[in-house]
């Protein structure tokens, strides 16, 4: 009877377990089809530089854009009443008093129209000054510190964009008007083909540098279920942290208390490379106090602090978000995962060259166009520095070479040197807060090299009779000796190869004609504002290293070993 009760014990047992294998089944190819169901169509959304698709009946915002320090508000708008809130914003800044007490609170207004049909104004207002002193090494230095409120609205196709930054440098005040002619409206939120970064309603064309910190957060919900959000922040030029999402999360469930520990359980950590980019993931099941369980699912990338298209990316999708507190999930675990990874897959760098990339010639360059230190160089050139004003110089020089695809760079500024730096042989250094601001001066494909300065040539001279006494009594030939030296000015004794004696002037050694006036020695000088070399002649003599019919004829090697037809 034993044996009976076992294997009727056993055959129960494996009904039972044949029962939740085809419940799981089941269950696994339900979730499938719902999450079929809810991906069946999508649309693509343009988020920073990154692609990602979303069910069709998902509500997007992108919101919170920021670039370059100025906040970016985009919306809705019929021009009648764009040009009415204009002229009351211009009439309000006027009346606030500036900060000394007077009228001069607006400094400055600036119309605009771009090449995308842009229009409005910029303002320029609410200057702060801040200044004190503060020490540098054993002495005292001054500073003063000036910002100023730029604001820009703009308004294009129907949509005005109100572009703020606040307390900005005064340095800086041609940042805003740069970026406001980047900016292409994009009034269907298609997918863009220019490079550039994506806001809500338009794209900032590039170039833009990673250290302008380029930001946009989205946030997307689906009407068939409310309780579910998406949220994708992407932040670029931000230092890298510490520790990665895995190590935070890590610490953070190390930190709970036994009884907050059940109620989370963790459904999946670990590294995940999504698009190329590598990140780590955390997905998490939560059981709230009033018995609601909800899901949760995060991927992070640490980003770089050099790169645009390696930015900060926060990805989330989160499950039983109600308005008064968390509510039951209305998706199960597997049709959440499933959702959650078919999204999170199709995140990916935006491309940007389309078919006809190769007929369209590059936009020329003008001159005047301004750049930033750590922005890419449009143009190879000569760039003019805008810092080293107030007596500081510039490492380099004011005026300095830049290629193209260069990244500008931060100017050293160099202070005068106080007298003990002086005595030291020091020379103070340093780099201003602000970013340098660069403009084009001079257009060129290659590195201007300066010409070297004309040497002034020989006198043609009347026959002379000379009188020497060197020779053959019965010759009429004169063989001047090797080595006789003439002055500049005089007729040359004879043909052949003749060094100037001035150890720093350009001539070396040269072929002069029998009877020619010698020329006076030439000097360079630094080059001048515009980068010419300039020179100089004065008096010299001459020597003579050996006798030469013509110039092609053989040389005596100058005295430096250089042969002396190369100086010709």
């Amino acid at each position: 009877m034993l044996w009976i009760r076992n294997r009727l014990a056993k055959l129960l047992a494996g009904i039972a377990v044949a029962g939740l294998a085809g419940t799981w089944a089941v269950g696994a190819v339900r979730d499938k089809s719902e999450v079929a169901r809810m991906t069946e169509k999508m649309k693509t959304v343009c988020v920073g530089r990154f692609l990602v698709d979303m069910p069709e009946e998902a509500h997007v915002e992108l919101i919170r854009p920021r670039i370059d320090g100025f906040d970016i508000n985009s919306f809705e708008e019929s021009p009648d009443t764009f040009q009415a809130r204009l002229k009351a914003r211009e009439e309000q800044l006027r009346l606030i008093p500036d900060r000394l007490g007077g009228n001069k609170n607006l400094e400055m207004t600036k119309e605009i129209k771009t090449e995308a049909g842009v229009t409005g104004k910029i303002f320029v207002h609410s200057r702060t000054v801040r200044e004190g002193t503060r020490a540098r090494g054993l002495e005292l230095e001054h500073y003063r510190y000036e910002g100023v409120d730029l604001e820009g609205l703009v308004h294009a196709d129907g949509l005005s964009f109100d572009i703020i930054g606040s307390n900005h440098s005064v340095k800086g005040m041609d940042d805003l008007p740069k970026l406001v002619s980047q900016l292409i409206p994009n009034a269907e939120s298609r997918i863009p083909t220019v490079p550039g970064f994506c806001i809500a309603h338009a794209t900032i064309r590039d170039p833009l540098a990673a250290t302008q910190g380029e930001e946009v957060v989205m946030v997307a919900r689906l009407p068939s279920h409310p309780d579910i959000e998406f949220m994708m922040i992407v932040a670029a030029g931000m230092k890298p942290v510490d520790q990665g999402l895995l190590e935070r999360n890590a610490e953070s469930r190390a930190r709970m208390s036994t009884s907050e520990g059940t109620h989370v359980s963790t459904i999946r950590g670990t590294s995940r490379t999504i698009g190329g980019l590598d990140g780590d993931e955390v997905a998490e099941r939560f059981a709230e106090d009033n018995a609601a369980t909800v899901y949760s699912f995060w991927w992070e990338v640490n980003g770089t602090e050099d790169n645009v298209f390696v930015p900060h990316i926060s990805f989330t999708m989160d499950t039983g978000k109600g308005k008064h507190g968390p509510v039951l999930s209305s998706l199960s675990e597997g049709v959440a995962l499933g959702l959650w990874e078919k999204i999170s897959s199709s995140l990916r760098l935006r491309p940007t060259e389309s078919p006809r990339a190769a007929s369209i010639k590059p936009v020329p360059i003008p001159i005047g166009t301004d750049a930033l230190a750590g922005e890419i160089c449009p143009q190879s050139g000569w760039w003019r520095c805008g810092d080293g004003d107030k007596g500081a110089g510039v490492m380099g020089g004011q005026r300095q070479y830049i290629k193209q695809g260069d990244r500008m760079p931060q100017a050293l500024l160099l202070p005068p040197p106080s007298l003990w730096e002086r005595v030291r042989g020091l020379q103070p250094s340093f780099e201003a807060k602000d970013r340098t601001s660069w403009t084009l001066v001079d257009k060129r494909t290659r590195k201007r090299v300066p010409p070297s300065p004309r040497l002034a040539d020989a006198i043609p001279a009347a026959p002379v009779v000379l009188e020497v006494g060197w020779g053959d009594a019965t010759s009429n030939t004169v063989t001047l000796p090797i080595g006789s030296f003439a002055t500049t000015g005089s007729p040359c004794p004879a043909s052949g190869w003749w060094r100037c004696e001035e150890p720093n002037a350009l001539d070396g050694t040269r072929w002069f004609a029998r009877g020619g006036l010698l020329p006076p020695a030439t000097f360079a000088l630094p080059p001048g504002v515009f980068g010419k070399t300039q020179a100089i002649q004065r008096r010299s003599v001459w020597q003579l290293m050996r006798h030469a019919s013509v110039p092609g004829a053989e040389a005596a090697p100058r005295h430096d070993g250089i042969d002396p037809r190369a100086a010709v």
